[in-house]
């Protein structure tokens, strides 16, 4: 008998029966189709799974903001995160949202399914008309990236029982086919609400407080915070908005780690609220419960001496009846001490007023540099006292315009069509701001207007964004002019030069540029940038004053090698004469020779800081392999570490990791900053300790790992140390000895941090290898073809 017929039997047998066996039917089937001589077929091998799951999702972070997605596509008004016991590896993560939950046919044909078209087919939500914010198939995988088990419960309103499926994916294994991989579902009770738990068991990664506030930052900057509107288009329900928090449960302990009401808008000034009625009419609230002001439904009558970048200055705003905008205002001067930090990074990276259409972001409204209000340009001009900067607010303008009847997106999809509404909604968000900013300047008993009660007889020297936002204000008034005035009606265009045209340039309107703008416009356009490059040199003025002691500690350390190489050469020759004149095997030579070992690991040191100093002398930038980089800084530190018992291992992966362009003495102060720190740490633990540095490529960038044996940090304190003077040492005395003298100020991850941020690089403290207690993870741009050119020859 056939192989063939004997599958082919007890196939049949299988179908006989009473009890169907479905994955021995499925098995059989396969084994049956693997004897076709004339076709062949894709097969996927059940690894497959797990290598999606860790690669396609690399960091953390990313894998629970895509189940928050899932959450949101599923129309959930909710979603509750809760980390138990996670402060190492091990613990648990429970999502639970209020979503529609899934049917028997999404869970098989949705989740369960890889590649589905779901979202391409269907790319609005069912309820609220959301756009669906997951990427395709991502959410399975993100859950076996955070979790080695999955068990998924999800209850619909209309089923009087919920479905129960446990994914463990250590199943997955390679040499398996994965259509053969079952996974049971179960009938359960019914849950007290629909929507789905996502238990995510055996977390794969520590989770510090630092991270979680991590996560709901991104997730929370990708959607409109909630919606403002009351009422709904008539196509679907309202959308009452997405909320996010984030909880950790230690013990019995649960604890709000993330939320709205847990971010700085706990600690905003006042919150403002505007919104135009039907009569085009501009509604102010606003409350302080600092200054106990309480304002509601307030009609607004504006100062004449408030006027926008538009200049419209008017009563009314008909165009863009039913818009609004919420606020919260700050001056972070009056945040309470423990929350000024976080605030002012908050503040710098996302202040502004930003802007929502139909329930989208709409770019680039409200990011950095961009100053569609013209709050930049104000604050700088001093016309308005009190702080009213984009970084004194955070904000959001909500426009309800489906059909697009007022708004309309350029055909870049960068930014709305600069029309009459837009113009009228330009001048009311600012001017509207204004008033509440006035009204809380005089509760805080504040100067409103410059000039008020005496003459504004200041010499203080200028700063480079008020001086730019001047001559921004100049340039517009000037384009301004030009595009308002009339041609002259005694012009003869007769005798007017005639200008031969030029058969390579296309035939432009009159009064247009070659890209097809008008002269105003490209005006407009240049006065933002000269107001870009004012902020920009605003922040360059600021470090001056850092960088000018740096330049002197970098002087210093070229003078200091210079000398210290002199005297090497005498404390050498100084050495051999006492070697020479002692007799060999005594404790004199002994020392002599110990002392000519020190003596030579100094010159290796001196000529490692030499050669880094005078690369920098020069100014030039260059590529650098890094496998070149860490075995010459490897090779300048082992004397050291063997005296110290400490070994250094190195591991490369994969050849050609040229980096960026970048100074070697960059290079050199991240190599000793990662190392001082990781000698500190293991003298603390005590004992041996062992340094490993590993490097490599990871998509379109390179990474490189320092790893020690030390006393570790502490997964609160793993943010920390990125900021300036933070320190885990404690400083020692004159007294101590050499390893209580190991001692930082707290200053050098920053300087490290600030060197890879420049060079468009990130810095993390992530999970160590196994055998080792911290790990550092550097991220840096590859270097580009051009930018090589023959460094690897």
């Amino acid at each position: 008998m056939t192989t063939l017929q004997v599958l082919k039997d007890s196939l049949t047998q299988e179908l006989k029966g009473n009890q169907v066996n479905y994955g021995k039917i499925l098995s059989l089937a396969a084994d049956i189709a693997k004897l076709d001589e004339e076709n062949v077929r894709f097969s996927v091998d059940a690894s497959h799974v797990y290598r999606l799951g860790i690669e396609l999702v690399s960091k953390q972070e990313t894998a629970v903001a895509e189940l928050i997605k899932n959450a949101f596509d599923a129309d959930a008004t909710e979603v509750n995160l809760t980390f138990s016991n996670s402060l190492s590896k091990g613990g648990e993560l429970i999502v639970v949202d209020k979503g529609e939950g899934m049917s028997r046919e999404k869970l098989i044909n949705g989740f369960m399914r890889i590649s589905t078209q779901e979202k391409v087919d269907s790319p609005v939500s069912t309820v609220f008309k959301r756009q669906r914010a997951g990427r395709k198939g991502i959410g399975r995988f993100a859950a076996q990236r955070l979790g080695t088990k999955l068990l998924i419960t999800t209850q619909q309103e209309a089923e009087d029982f919920s479905l129960e499926v446990e994914i463990d994916w250590n199943t997955f294994e390679g040499g398996k086919d994965l259509n053969l991989i079952s996974n049971q579902i179960n009938r359960r009770a019914k849950q007290p609400q629909k929507g789905t738990i996502l238990r995510i068991i055996n977390l794969r990664d520590a989770w510090s407080e630092a991270q979680i506030q991590r996560t709901f930052r991104f997730v929370s900057e990708l959607l409109q915070p909630f919606p403002l509107s009351e009422k709904g288009d008539g196509a679907a329900n309202v959308d009452p908005g997405f909320l996010v928090e984030f909880s950790r449960r230690q013990g019995q302990q649960v604890q709000v780690v993330a939320s709205a009401e847990q971010s700085i808008f706990a600690h905003a000034l006042a919150m403002i609220s505007v919104e135009v009625d039907a009569a085009g009419m501009p509604v102010l609230n606003l409350l302080s419960e600092k200054y106990k002001i309480d304002i509601r439904d307030r009609k607004i009558v504006f100062d004449p001496r408030v006027r926008s970048k538009t200049g419209l200055a008017i009563d009314k705003y008909p165009l863009i009846a039913g818009i609004r905008f919420n606020a919260h205002y700050f001056i972070t001067d009056e945040l309470p001490p423990g929350t000024r930090s976080l605030a002012r990074d908050v503040l710098n990276r996302q202040g502004g007023i930003r802007v929502y259409r139909n329930g989208f972001r709409v770019l680039p409204y409200g990011e950095q540099f961009d100053d569609w209000l013209g709050l930049q340009r104000s604050s700088a001009l001093r016309q308005l006292l009190p702080p009213h900067h984009n970084t004194n607010f955070l904000g959001f303008v909500e426009i309800i315009d489906v059909g697009g009847d007022r708004f309309e997106e350029t055909a870049s999809r960068e930014g709305l069509i600069e029309n009459d509404a837009f113009l009228q909604l330009q001048d009311f968000v600012y001017r509207a701001l204004m008033m509440a900013v006035i009204e809380l300047g005089r509760a805080r008993k504040k100067k409103i207007f410059a000039g008020e009660g005496r003459e504004n007889t200041s010499t203080e020297k200028k700063s480079p964004m008020s001086k730019a936002a001047e001559l921004a204000e100049t340039i517009r008034a000037a384009a301004n002019a030009a595009s308002a005035a009339p041609q002259s009606p005694n012009a003869d265009p007769s005798k007017e030069p005639k200008q031969e045209p030029d058969p390579d340039q296309e035939n432009d309107p009159p009064g247009q540029t070659g890209a097809g703008e008008s002269f105003s416009e490209t005006f407009k356009k240049l006065a933002d940038d000269v107001e870009r490059l004012g902020q920009e040199s605003q922040d360059f003025l600021e470090e001056n004053g850092m960088l000018r002691v740096l330049a002197s500690l970098g002087l210093t350390i070229g003078e200091f090698t210079h000398e210290v190489r002199h005297s090497i050469a005498a404390l050498s020759a100084t050495a051999t004469l006492i070697e020479s004149e002692v007799p060999p095997g005594s404790s004199l030579h002994q020392s002599s020779e110990s002392m000519k070992g020190n003596i030579e690991l100094l010159r290796s040191y001196v000529r490692y800081f030499d050669n880094a100093v005078i690369h920098n002398s020069h100014r030039e930038l260059g590529v650098h392999e890094l496998r070149d980089l860490v075995n010459e800084f490897s090779s300048v530190v082992k004397p050291t570490l063997g005296r110290q018992k400490i070994d250094i291992e190195t591991h490369f992966d994969g050849y050609d990791l040229f980096t960026r362009p970048m100074h070697k003495s960059e290079w050199a102060s991240i190599f000793l900053n990662l190392f001082t720190n990781s000698m500190k740490a293991i003298h603390r633990a005590g004992g041996k300790g062992k340094i490993l540095i590993s490097a490599g490529t990871a998509d379109e960038r390179l990474f490189l790992e320092f790893s020690d044996t030390g006393d570790g940090i502490p997964i609160e304190n793993r943010e920390k140390i990125f900021d300036a003077f933070f320190t885990t040492s404690t400083p020692a005395n004159v007294l101590s000895s050499d390893s209580e003298k190991l001692v930082g100020t707290g200053l050098g991850m920053k300087i490290v941090r600030d060197i890879l941020e420049g060079a468009n690089g990130e810095i993390e403290v992530i999970e160590p290898p196994i055998g080792y207690t911290t790990c550092i993870r550097i991220e840096i741009p590859k270097a580009k073809e051009e930018e090589i050119g023959d460094a690897k020859y």
